[in-house]
This record gives C-alpha cells, sequence and structure tokens, in this order.
C-alpha cells in the first residue's frame, strides 16, 4: 500500500531543484577552469619579468552562484607593479567580486524595471540568493553610465545626405534639491527607415543627452561631428514640438529643414475643436496632408463664440503661434525633392513622443541629477540595441578605452634564451653577507682558473711526472 502512495515532486520543485544542483556543478567547474588557466599561465609567463609572490582565494558572484578559486600574484619587474595575470587575461578586475554578465543582467533589469529594488528581488529570485542590494544596483548604473559618457569612440564616422533628428524635453522631478525638477533635452538621430517583417524600425538610431551648461545645439554638433562625416551638403531634418530653444536649429546648421511634431498639434488641436465634429475633420484632414495654407484658414474661420470660454485666451494665443509657424508645417520631403535627393522610402517625422515615452515609463519618480541622466543613458544603450561598456577608464581629460590584452604579451618569447640571472647579478654574489658554499665558486671563477693553471704548471709536479714517483702527502705537497 505504501509503494502505490509514493510522493512524487511537483514540476516546479524539479526544475529548482535541478537549477540548483547545475549552479552547484557550474560553480565548481569555472573553478577548475579558472585555476587550470592560471596554472597555465605561471608556466608560460615570462619569467624574466614576472615574479611568483602569492596565491590567493577569490570570491566572485555570477549567473550561476558564487565561484570560489585561487589565483596566483606576480610582481612585475619592469613596472614595480603588483598583477594578477589572469585578470589581464580575462580582461576582469577580480576586485569587483562580480561577474561582468552578472553585472549587464543587474543593470538591464533596473532599466527596464519599476525600480532598483525591484531589480535586487528579481536577480534573488532568479539565483536563489541575494546578490546585490538596491542602492549597488544604483552605484553601478552610475558608475557605468559615466564611464560610457567619458569613452571617446574610435568607429568609422558614417557619410550620410540626410538626417532625420526627432528633439524633445522630458521633465523628472528632482529630490533633495533646490530647484524641483530639471528638463533632460534629448535628441533621437537616425538615417531613414526600414522594414522589418510587419514593422518599420528607424535604421542607425543614436541618442544625444545634453548634459553640459553650453547651449543644446552646439554640443549636438560636436556630437554630430563625432559620429558622422557631415559637411556643408549635408541635410538635417529636425521635427519637434515648437519649443524655442528646438526651433534655434536653423540657425545652427547650413542645411536644415525645421518642423512642427504633428502629434502635439493634433492633441492642441483637439483639445479647442473636439466639439466641433466638422470643423476638426477638416483640421485633421489638411494636417495629415501637409496643407499648411488650408488648416490655417480652417483654424482662422472659427468663430471665437464657439471656443469653450475657458480656452479663449489660450485659443488666440494657438491661433499665433500657428501663423508663426506656418513654413514649419509643410512637408519636408518636398524641399528635399527640388534639391535633388531622392525620397523613396521617407515617411513622416513623428516618433520624438513615442521614444520619450519609453524613457517616461522609468524615470517617473523623483531622482538626482547623476541618478537619472545615468538611467537615460542606459535606457539609450538598450533602444539602440547594445549595453553599457563598463570598459575601464583612465584618469585623464581625454579618456581612451583600455586596449585588449593579449595572451603571447604575457607570456615569455621562446626565441630568447633563458638567462640564469636578473638584471645582470647573480644573487648569492651580490649579497655582503653569504652563508651558501658555492658562493666562493661564482664570485671569482676566473682566481679558480688561475689557481689550476698554478697547480698544473708547479715545478714540482713536472719532476714528480718525469721520474715517475709516485706522488703522496709526504713527497708531494700538493
Amino acid at each position: 500500500m505504501r509503494e502505490c502512495n509514493t510522493e512524487f515532486p511537483t514540476m516546479k520543485e524539479l526544475e529548482t531543484l535541478l537549477f540548483r544542483k547545475l549552479q552547484e556543478q557550474f560553480a565548481a567547474g569555472m573553478a577548475r577552469l579558472l585555476e587550470s588557466l592560471d596554472e597555465c599561465l605561471m608556466h608560460q609567463r615570462d619569467h624574466s619579468r614576472y615574479r611568483l609572490k602569492d596565491q590567493r582565494e577569490v570570491q566572485i558572484d555570477t549567473i550561476f552562484g558564487t565561484v570560489r578559486f585561487k589565483r596566483r600574484l606576480y610582481q612585475d619587474r619592469v613596472k614595480g607593479q603588483h598583477v594578477y595575470l589572469l585578470d589581464r587575461m580575462l580582461a576582469f578586475d577580480g576586485r569587483e567580486k562580480l561577474s561582468p554578465f552578472l553585472e549587464e543582467v543587474a543593470i538591464e533589469f533596473a532599466s527596464q524595471g519599476p525600480s532598483y529594488r525591484d531589480s535586487a528581488n528579481r536577480l534573488e529570485a532568479l539565483l536563489g540568493y541575494r546578490v546585490l542590494s538596491h542602492e549597488a544596483i544604483r552605484d553601478k548604473l552610475i558608475t557605468r553610465a559615466e564611464q560610457e559618457s567619458t569613452i571617446v569612440s574610435k568607429a568609422t564616422r558614417r557619410s550620410v545626405r540626410v538626417l532625420f533628428v526627432e528633439v524633445d524635453g522630458l521633465y523628472t522631478s528632482l529630490q533633495r534639491q533646490r530647484r524641483r525638477g530639471i528638463e533632460n533635452r534629448i535628441a533621437v538621430v537616425h538615417e531613414g527607415w526600414e522594414q522589418e517583417g510587419g514593422r518599420v524600425r528607424l535604421r542607425s538610431k543614436r541618442h544625444y543627452l545634453h548634459t553640459t551648461k553650453g547651449d543644446f545645439w552646439e554640443g549636438f554638433g560636436d556630437f554630430l561631428v563625432r559620429h558622422y562625416d557631415v559637411d556643408e551638403n549635408t541635410w538635417l531634418v529636425v521635427n519637434g514640438d515648437g519649443a524655442e530653444w528646438i526651433g534655434e536649429c536653423e540657425s545652427y546648421f547650413h542645411r536644415c529643414i525645421y518642423t512642427l511634431d504633428r502629434f502635439h498639434v493634433t492633441r492642441e488641436l483637439r483639445r479647442f475643436l473636439g466639439q466641433l465634429p466638422e470643423t476638426w475633420q477638416t483640421v485633421r484632414q489638411a494636417l495629415a496632408a501637409f496643407e499648411a495654407d488650408i488648416l490655417l484658414a480652417t483654424v482662422e474661420s472659427v468663430p471665437e463664440e464657439k471656443i469653450l470660454e475657458e480656452h479663449r485666451n489660450e485659443w488666440r494665443k494657438y491661433v499665433a503661434y500657428l501663423r508663426r509657424h506656418r513654413r514649419h508645417l509643410i512637408d519636408y520631403r518636398k524641399v528635399l525633392g527640388e534639391a535633388g535627393i531622392d525620397t523613396t522610402g521617407m515617411r513622416p517625422m513623428g516618433s520624438a513622443e513615442a521614444q520619450m515615452r519609453v524613457m517616461a515609463k522609468r524615470t517617473g519618480y523623483s531622482w538626482s541629477v547623476r541618478g537619472v541622466q545615468a538611467m537615460l543613458r542606459a535606457i539609450m544603450a538598450r533602444q539602440e540595441g547594445s549595453r553599457l561598456s563598463g570598459q575601464t577608464i583612465a584618469k585623464k581629460q581625454v579618456l581612451q578605452p583600455n586596449p585588449m590584452v593579449r595572451v603571447k604579451d604575457l607570456l615569455r618569447e621562446v626565441k630568447e634564451q633563458a638567462k640564469g640571472y636578473i638584471n645582470g647579478t647573480i644573487r648569492p654574489v651580490a649579497r655582503a653577507i653569504s652563508k651558501q658554499p658555492y658562493r666562493a665558486g661564482l664570485k671569482s671563477p676566473s682566481r679558480m682558473r688561475k689557481k689550476e693553471d698554478q697547480e698544473r704548471n708547479h715545478p714540482k709536479r713536472k719532476r714528480f711526472q718525469e721520474e715517475g714517483t709516485p706522488r703522496d702527502k709526504k713527497s708531494c705537497p700538493l
């Protein structure tokens, strides 16, 4: 009866048990692999440069649990530093106590989730133990983002004829600051549109976050020069919500087309004319067809009495605003076509609000200035299909990414013969006081060779050899 009532674990229990066992196997296998690599480096290193000092244990948290292993510490005789050759070969700083992949996962969770605390809880649920606190994840993200902003990219600048720029400001509240909030000015740059299955995506999308105290368009111009091969023949199509600082783009660039974002225009016109169905339909069609004259004529023909009383003052201001921006309501493709540029595949502008909506979902809380800028950089990197690099940056004014360390640079040269001394010095001979018996022989080998020659040429020894007299201690002083 008991055999028929055997209790089996559930699917969840089996999966959890197997995952924990895999974590243990991974940790053991990873430790053996790292120790084997460290031992290989010990045998193949340049012995004249790297002196073995000690072997120390290190603990690293990985995506599959904690890995404990021992690695060797060396003294670099050339640079006068203590180094871990294993860390150099793996391009990893063992002092971090956290694997680069796990750190990227934590930052990815933080940039997607609602909070840092949620990211820490998701990691704990995945790994079965508390890896990082929410404050530690925040510090990691800020450090990575600030390092990323100081890296000078060496990538080849792209040569383009037309660049499309969506510009907008994202307001976020500040904590423990005199000012209540900050407007983060952001530009999304792309080279056009491309079909991806049943969807249309932006081609070669990049983001610019203005963090300096200077003018936005000056900083954006430096950004363009770093990433694109722009000249006087490059066209910029800028789309914005009509803010004064966005409209200044026309005075900064030689060939620039500034257009009003149709999403913002549509939203405001619906607020004023929503209670007038026929007028609203005419305005909406004129806006979709880029008929600026029809749009303004329809708007100006609306009697002020038909506008809600609480909106009349704002309505007068908005009609004047549309008159000032009449030339910004045109279709940019007509201007490019007249300049001899093929506009096939170009679509209407207006993705700025959708881009800001993605970032606004994660930045709805109160932030510090460093925190919100770091989070925005992480979200931008994810939108571009990449991650924050996390490369170690030198503490200089102009910072460059560290070059990749090649394994053969850490090993000895095969063509060079091994030497029995270091820097031209034999240590037992160089010491003032030494009890080693071979010190005397090493210290003056020429003196020993001279003594042997004297014994070989001694006159008594020659006489005994000629007479054939056997030598003994009494008859031969030698």
